[in-house]
């Protein structure tokens, strides 16, 4: 069960996918805040907490090497190291979900996703770590 008290962000550029993800969240959780264009990213991080970040791994057109998503979760991660962040991609495959996990992403979730399975990631990913590197307390 993901906590009604769940703020999320969800970043990508396909107004598609904000908009679904946005109506399947809308009732899981607190609030849920989308955004296309992730230079915007920093500033809505800074405005308030987010508990978890889906964030797409790449923004510009005929880009699919996912490292503007590895270069957003670093700055993600500088910002709070505990936020949760799940990968998201429709170009992933075994090495990159490992290469997002070595550089901190809470998951990796290939497009198109199933509904209950991301529900169950994200579920998850909201749980405390106790003993782990995101270990402690979250902030509500």
């Amino acid at each position: 069960m993901i906590s009604k008290h769940a703020r999320i962000l969800v970043v990508d550029d396909e107004s598609d996918v904000l908009f679904a993800l946005k109506l399947l969240l809308k009732n899981e959780v607190r609030e849920v805040v989308t955004e296309k264009n992730p230079e915007l990213l920093l500033s809505l991080l800074r405005q308030q907490h987010f508990d978890a970040v889906l964030l797409d791994m790449n923004y510009r057109s005929g880009q699919t090497t996912g490292n503007e998503g590895f270069y957003w979760l670093g700055r993600i991660l500088e910002h709070d190291p505990t936020t949760a962040v799940i990968l998201i991609t429709a170009y992933g495959d075994v090495r990159t979900a490992v290469r997002a996990l070595k550089a901190g992403a809470t998951d990796f979730l290939l497009k198109p996703w199933h509904n209950e399975q991301l529900l169950q990631t994200l579920a998850a990913a909201l749980r405390p770590k106790t003993g782990s590197k995101r270990g402690g307390t979250r902030r509500k």
